[in-house]
């Protein structure tokens, strides 16, 4: 197996290019605007360009645009396409699942869901970088139908790429998720617009704790939108939890328990 494809050339889309050049692999890229596939024969991180919409045969395509079209691309590949695998990098699986649902179980079998946790608040491929996924946590979500053979071939992909196959449902995923990675962009975006609406001019003062909490503050609404809906259900659970959390310490300040406090400290430090 020799030949990848790339359909989105953002951060991730060339990050996975140039990991795969580098490991001697023949990289064709697909993108909706020329600017990312000039850029990418440019700087070599692709070796051809294709049309995006009917992508040729080739060994495993790596599907990296924004999720709500990521589905489409998926049905494309398995519908015109006789052998090649797909997966995805998307950061929800059960929303792609349920829109791939009518398609022939012996499709299905071609196609794996993926999730690497490694990425940037930075969007672009002038952002891709070819250790992106070393050591990363790499979640792969097959279905029921699903083929060993699929499995094996994007495992042996991530493993080459450095990051660490760890299996998981669709369903187990995104709930997942929501608490690991989309509640921690809600918490940094809102900490963000409360300093600022607090401080106003002042916020020039802050420290590196402050910065780092906010640093997702920096990411891409467009990135974010499709995720947030596709998740809402999760994300929304998430977020009771964590203002039911808020409030218990804030009633810890409030009437000082001090050791209540110690123990949340304790606990999260662990």
């Amino acid at each position: 197996m020799k030949s990848i494809g790339i359909i989105g050339l953002g951060i991730v889309g060339g990050s996975l290019a140039l990991s795969f050049k580098e490991k001697g692999y023949k990289v064709v890229g697909m993108n909706r605007s020329k600017e990312p596939l000039e850029k990418a024969l440019k700087m070599d991180i692709i070796d051809e360009i294709a049309p995006l919409e009917s992508p040729p045969e080739l060994d495993v395509i790596f599907v990296c645009t924004v999720v709500s079209v990521v589905p489409h691309f998926i049905r494309l590949v398995l519908e015109n396409i006789k052998n090649t695998i797909v997966t995805d990098v998307a950061s929800t699986k059960g929303f792609i699942v349920k829109e791939l649902q009518d398609l022939p179980r012996e499709g299905l079998r071609r196609f794996i869901g993926g999730h690497p946790m490694a990425g940037s608040e930075k969007t672009g491929i002038d952002y891709a970088k070819k250790d992106l996924f070393v050591n990363a946590t790499y979640f792969l979500t097959p279905t029921d139908y699903t083929s060993e053979n699929t499995i094996s071939t994007v495992k042996g992909l991530v493993e080459i790429i450095g990051a660490k196959p760890v299996f998981i449902t669709p369903e187990e995923h995104d709930k997942l998720v929501a608490y690991i990675s989309h509640l921690p962009q809600i918490l940094s975006t809102c900490l963000s617009v409360l300093a600022k609406d607090e401080v106003k001019e002042d916020i020039v003062y802050s420290g590196r704790g402050y910065k780092d909490m906010t640093r997702l503050a920096q990411s891409s609404f467009s990135v974010w939108r499709d995720i947030l809906y596709t998740n809402k259900g999760n994300i929304s659970k998430a977020m009771e939890r964590y203002i039911q959390l808020l409030e218990e310490v804030k009633t810890y300040i409030d009437n000082w328990e001090e050791k209540a406090l110690e123990d949340v400290f304790k606990f999260a430090s662990k």
